[in-house]
């Protein structure tokens, strides 16, 4: 993360006669932080929205960090495209550009975001002081959750040791960055978790829980987000108890069987919990999700489709192998980044774990049945149940971003399909190249990373 104490891009938007979808529509222009950025509450809301837009980026959600999870895993090919070829045939080097874009973006957002809110909370707003603090609180949640992204991109999951003590990714300086040369070193994996659950913990204490907008962060959706890091931490009660908040809450409701695959249309849904918004005037264009899939220059493998019994409702999102999640003629798809199912199957998972079969069971034939209510309800139990509750993950959240580190997480070994490789490749776990590299222009340019702390592998 070196380079960022010389770079640190802050969006700047236009905030006259704007709503919130307007908002994300701009595109911004660029400017170098030489000084205060926050002179008064419209150029920190400037500042603070900007941050999404680096979510929207084409190497982070609108492309790589949603495509790669699958690609890397079990559930998407490359049709021999030199996108991702390398990865795609788990032939990675370290000087991987893919890997050094999506390694700059993320930590840009963890930069960026932690800049204004230290500028922020120095800052007297006020009667504008509410709305700040919520503000400042969707920026400790976008930290957190970038942390989150690149940790699991460049790092063993959490139980990889049992006491998460392997190399995780830097933690920066928060009083430096920005101001002087910094070279964070890489941190404990435990320790990077401790710090997602403290900007966590600090976000939701701020946010509001306003959800007319499922592209902005809020009390729910920062709930949502952390079941789903609790889960990655095997914390089953701690998951459990935000899972079930989310869905007794009422403000989400799941679509219905006939609703389901035209409801991949729409911008949004009742299920929607929160997204990346796109329009036709603001995408990632011919590297959007939308193109790649769309091209397609990757399919959905045979054993995913396969996976499907003939009247699940899902596989019509796949036909002749291609991947019918997103296909705006104008590339202009949201990207889903958590959903209500996915708390469903967050419950299912970690109340099978807690020894609660019988609640478990239930959780996951919401998901099941919705998918075709003519299914025989789930009522295996045990290691059977939890098979099971994987399976029903991977077919709901494919091409979501989701396949690989669930494969990684639950320590699982898996068949990668390769187009150019022909034969399949066995990918047994523990495996080094199921993570990315640390880039080498990082570890070139930080003196704090040296090369014996590379991933294994690379």
């Amino acid at each position: 993360m070196k380079y960022i104490s010389f770079l640190i891009i802050v969006s700047i938007f236009s905030l006259v006669s704007c709503n919130q979808e307007d908002f994300l529509d701009k595109k911004p222009y660029d400017k170098i932080i030489t000084g205060d950025v926050i002179i008064d509450y419209p150029t920190f809301e400037a500042a603070a929205k900007g941050v999404y837009n680096i979510f929207q980026d084409t190497y982070y959600y609108n492309s790589y960090s949603t495509i790669l999870p699958d690609l890397m895993s079990d559930n998407v090919k490359n049709n021999d495209y030199f996108v991702f070829g390398d990865i795609d045939k788990y032939e990675t080097k370290a000087d991987n550009r893919y890997a050094d874009r999506m390694w700059q973006k993320m930590s840009s957002l963890i930069a960026q975001s932690t800049i204004v809110i230290r500028q922020a909370k120095e800052f007297d707003f006020g009667s504008k002081q509410q709305e700040a603090d919520n503000l400042i609180g969707q920026l400790f949640i976008a930290r957190g959750l970038a942390y989150f992204n690149m940790q699991r991109f460049f790092a063993q999951p959490y139980n990889f040791t049992s006491d998460a003590s392997h190399l995780g990714i830097p933690l920066i300086n928060e009083d430096e960055v920005g101001i002087n040369v910094i070279s964070p070193a890489r941190s404990t994996t435990k320790d990077v978790y401790n710090k997602i659950l403290d900007d966590f913990e600090k976000g939701i204490n701020l946010i509001n829980e306003d959800i007319q907008s499922p592209y902005y962060l809020n009390k729910y959706s920062a709930k949502a987000l952390l079941a789903k890091i609790y889960l990655y931490m095997e914390n089953w009660s701690a998951a459990n108890n935000l899972a079930t908040e989310i869905i007794n809450s009422g403000m989400y409701s799941l679509l219905s069987n006939t609703e389901y695959v035209s409801s991949w249309t729409l911008n949004d849904t009742s299920e929607t919990i929160f997204s990346i918004v796109n329009s036709d005037t603001d995408n990632s264009g011919f590297s959007s999700i939308t193109y790649y899939y769309g091209r397609p220059r990757y399919f959905a493998t045979n054993d995913l489709y396969n996976s499907f019994d003939d009247n699940d409702v899902r596989k019509e999102l796949i036909s002749n192998n291609k991947a019918l999640k997103y296909t705006s003629p104008d590339r202009d798809d949201n990207i889903p980044i958590v959903r209500l199912s996915e708390m469903y199957l967050i419950q299912a998972e970690v109340l099978s774990e807690l020894g609660d079969d019988e609640g478990a069971k239930n959780a996951l034939n919401m998901i099941h049945l919705r998918a075709n209510p003519d299914a025989v309800p789930i009522s295996e139990s045990g290691d059977a149940l939890k098979i099971l509750i994987q399976d029903e993950r991977r077919k709901e959240l494919m091409f979501e971003g989701q396949r690989l580190f669930d494969l990684t997480r639950k320590k699982m070994s898996f068949i990668k399909y390769s187009t150019s490789v022909g034969t399949p490749i066995d990918i047994l776990y523990p495996n080094n190249l199921a993570i990315l590299p640390i880039p080498q222009k990082e570890i070139d340019a930080n003196d704090n990373i040296t090369q014996d702390q590379q991933n294994p592998g690379y």
